[in-house]
Order: structure tokens, then sequence, then C-alpha cells
């Protein structure tokens, strides 16, 4: 599932999302543009606008944002 590739790019654990985090999980899922991505999946979900996405309040978000551009996982 989408979450779960998210989820595994919460590289030091801290339960939210760097910018950095999130572009790594968008090159994953194979983005052409994983900084354009980025930037879009963060104006979707970072809902407090503190710079990260929280994993427990906003990663539905950005799952939400990532189907409606098409990214799936074999698993999906």
């Amino acid at each position: 599932m989408l979450t779960s590739i998210f989820k595994k790019h919460d590289a030091n654990g801290d339960g939210k999302l760097s910018w950095d985090e999130v572009q790594a999980a968008f090159k994953e899922l194979g983005a052409t543009w994983p900084w354009f991505r980025t930037e879009q999946g963060f104006r979707h979900a970072d809902t407090d606008e503190n710079g990260d996405i929280n994993i427990e309040e906003e990663l539905n978000l950005l799952v939400n944002y990532a189907l409606k551009c098409n990214y799936t996982t074999k698993e999906s």
C-alpha cells in the first residue's frame, strides 16, 4: 500500500515525514518530477504548515494526493 511506502521513508523514526523523506518516497514510486510531487504533496497534506507531515494526523492526506496522481503499488 502507499501508506506503507511513505511510512517506510520515515528514516529517523520520529513519526513525521520531512521534505527529503517524502521526496525519497515519490522517487521510489517512480515520479518523473519527485521535487514537484513533494511540493504538491506538502500543499495538500501539511495542514499545520510546520514543514513536516505527521504520520498520525496528516499521512492520509498525502496518500490521497498520491492516489489522485495515479501512484500505486503492486499491493494497491
